[in-house]
């Protein structure tokens, strides 16, 4: 205890001792800092809070008969806030942005001279960031010195964002639908045919092979006990027909079946294809839209002089013991004592 505050009277005794110097180095540091503090460019700060939607299609969500679909309402997974983040990040993104806002001139990059993409990354990076929150939310935030443009890129990035997932998945559902498409129309294309073909074996008296052919059996058994030799030449040559056409006949018929069938089955994908070749919902739930920030957000100016002040009180303490020190060392040498 007795040390300690001997060592507190040593450091009291060593600041008056220096009292002169150490407030002169605060002053100097108070204006220095100052300057600074003033000189340095205010930067605003606009976040935009969303939750990614789930990614299940729009067809699955709205017309499926599956009972697992996960349904338009929800929110995403962590595997789907990993994946918006991805687009959030992506050169697509990032192009748009620069174009839109000319960040070459924003930011003061010559687009002449030497690696001016590199340069515009950085900045990139530096003004603007996306993170995962714990509540699998997704935190877009944008520095600049302007306001509004500040907020206004915040809010351009999530529906950018939006758009580019929709560009992609109508890019691919677009290629599904031309497949779906052609088999579909290729399967209308060869029930008509098969329709067609059955109502010219219908013209030539086929109608129903296993009816028809109890119904002639009968009438050519009566035809013959009557002795009906103009009758039993009539179903003669039906029988002909029948025997010759009444197997195809079987077949067309069975055939139509399975088309309708495989036509209810296409037409259903076709819908849905059809569905996602053209939606355009939104893929983000925005909880907080981005607000022109009213205060800039750095830099905290009083902040800056404090430490300013206070850092190069501590040097100058450590300078001027140093020298202290250093001067006690010398008379020692000197005196020899």
């Amino acid at each position: 205890m007795e040390q300690n505050s001997l060592n507190s009277i040593k450091i009291y005794d060593f600041v008056l001792r220096n009292l002169k110097p150490l407030i002169f180095i605060a002053i100097l540091a108070f204006i220095v800092s100052l300057i600074i503090a003033i000189l340095l460019p205010s930067k605003y700060r606009a976040t935009v809070i969303l939750f990614p939607a789930t990614s299940e299609s729009v067809s699955k969500s709205l017309i499926s008969e599956n009972q697992t679909s996960k349904g338009l309402l929800n929110f995403g997974t962590a595997e789907e806030v990993e994946q918006f983040l991805q687009v959030l990040y992506s050169d697509e993104i990032r192009k748009r942005l620069t174009k839109k806002y000319n960040l070459f001139e924003h930011y003061d990059i010559d687009s002449t001279q030497k690696y001016p993409f590199t340069r515009l990354n950085k900045k990139y990076q530096e003004n603007i960031s996306f993170r995962r929150t714990e509540f699998l939310s997704i935190e877009i935030e944008v520095f600049d010195k302007e306001p509004k443009f500040a907020s206004d890129m915040a809010n351009d990035i999530a529906d950018f964002a939006d758009s580019t997932i929709n560009k992609m998945q109508r890019e691919r559902a677009s290629q599904a639908f031309k497949l779906v498409s052609n088999e579909y129309f290729k399967a209308i294309s060869d029930l008509n045919f098969i329709q067609d073909t059955l109502g010219k074996l219908r013209d030539l008296g086929v109608f129903n092979y296993e009816a028809q052919s109890e119904v002639y059996s009968d009438a050519y058994a009566q035809a013959i006990a009557k002795g009906n030799k103009e009758g039993v030449r009539e179903l003669e040559e039906k029988f002909k027909i029948l025997a010759k056409y009444g197997g195809a006949y079987q077949n067309f018929n069975e055939m139509v079946t399975n088309e309708a069938k495989r036509i209810s089955l296409l037409k259903q994908k076709f819908t849905e294809a059809k569905i996602d070749a053209v939606q355009n919902i939104p893929h983000k739930f925005v909880v907080s839209k981005a607000e022109v920030p009213e205060k800039e957000y750095y830099p905290i100016r009083w902040l800056v002089v404090l430490s300013g002040v206070l850092s190069a009180l501590m040097f100058g303490i450590i300078i001027l013991a140093f020298a202290e020190l250093l001067k006690k060392k010398r008379y020692s040498i000197v005196t020899g004592t």
